[in-house]
């Protein structure tokens, strides 16, 4: 019954004739079922349809609303659990480890295409186990990978990139004590040590939160703070990894091409003296993704609106993007929705806050909480 009621709503507020409902309602089911319904920020009891009636009546004439319902129609992108899980999936074998694949075949003067032999070897055995993951965030979804790569030991994971000194003791002790096995003698200290750090995230759209230069000439970021700590003397995590040539390698399973080149020019300007950083991205959306000029002009003049956005999202936090929120942090301009929350890099009309003047199509929770 409370479906019927919003599509009747939908049906109003879009001035729908009965052969244009028919035709529609049957895609919006599908929509719902296959992907929308599961998106996990909607009020308790609230579902994909009544959320888009509710979203296309704050609009004020039914042009508008056509211009919204077209763009959500023909523009949106939603990365469901399934999807997002395929990708989470993907990053060992397609990402990281013909990396390690191709390490091992140097040690073993070999074609690294040989990869069945190489993989099969123990010096393989033995990089795989010297390589360390961890989480950039709790999207990185450190669970589902390790499950998904049963070959990669429980003491070479960890979802977060701040170590303390006993997880850190923890893992070398246990990393020594499968070299002995696999070695079938006392591992050297370096053999000791891991050699790859592999930093796990979901999704970046800006890059900004991983790496930026601030205007003093200093780095920012979450690369930063880990390269760093891995050069410090004294660190957690400095004092498991080996002392040179170390490799470390950021894999994220989405990310936007805006992402994607300022992660790689900024890597470049950054001065890592014990190693090399790589970007590896299992998924790059396409660049025409963005929403651009003249392609995406009605639906760009609608986040222009001011009756259509709350100010108070552009706050300090907003600014560090150097733009408005309208459309998405540091101008990002996404149609993307994730199914456990919408990204602020998105435009604003998908996740405006409940509480807010405006509420989106998906809305937001934000991390940052105002006034508390």
């Amino acid at each position: 019954m409370r479906d019927e009621l919003a599509e009747a709503l939908l049906a109003k507020v879009m001035g729908w004739s009965d052969e244009e409902k028919a035709r529609e309602r049957p895609i919006l089911q599908d929509f719902a079922r296959y992907k929308y319904d599961e998106y996990q920020q909607y009020a308790p009891g609230r579902r994909f349809i009544e959320s888009l009636a509710l979203w296309l009546r704050q609009f004020e004439t039914v042009a508008e609303r056509k211009v919204a319902y077209d763009f959500f129609r023909t523009r949106l992108i939603f990365i469901s659990t399934a999807e997002m899980r395929h990708l989470v999936e993907l990053a060992f074998p397609v990402i990281i480890q013909p990396g390690l694949i191709a390490k091992a075949a140097t040690a073993l003067s070999v074609d690294p295409q040989r990869s069945k032999f190489v993989v099969s070897s123990p010096v393989y055995t033995q990089v795989l186990r010297q390589t360390l993951f961890l989480g950039l965030s709790d999207g990185a979804r450190t669970d589902v990978f390790r499950r998904s790569h049963p070959q990669i030991s429980n003491e070479q994971l960890w979802h977060a990139y701040d170590i303390s000194d006993e997880k850190a003791a923890s893992m070398h002790k246990k990393l020594k004590k499968a070299l002995e096995q696999q070695l079938a003698r006392e591992p050297t200290e370096d053999e000791c040590k891991f050699h790859t750090l592999c930093l796990l995230d979901d999704f970046t759209a800006s890059g900004t939160s991983y790496i930026r230069r601030l205007e003093n000439g200093q780095w920012d970021g979450k690369i930063p703070k880990i390269l760093q700590k891995l050069c410090e003397d004294n660190g957690a995590l400095s004092q498991i990894f080996t002392k040179d040539n170390i490799e470390v390698v950021v894999c994220i399973y989405v990310a936007a091409r805006q992402a994607i080149d300022h992660i790689e020019a900024d890597l470049n300007q950054f001065n890592f003296p014990k190693g090399r950083v790589r970007l590896k991205v299992v998924h790059a959306l396409p660049p025409e993704a963005r929403l651009h000029s003249p392609d995406d002009d009605k639906i760009i003049a609608l986040a222009s609106a001011d009756r259509y956005f709350d100010e108070v999202v552009d706050d300090e936090h907003a600014g560090v993007g150097g733009t408005t929120m309208r459309f998405g942090y540091a101008d990002c301009r996404l149609p993307l929705v994730l199914p456990h929350n919408v990204p602020n890099n998105s435009l604003y009309l998908l996740w405006g806050e409940y509480e807010q003047t405006f509420t989106g199509l998906f809305p937001r929770v934000s991390r940052h909480k105002r006034g508390g």
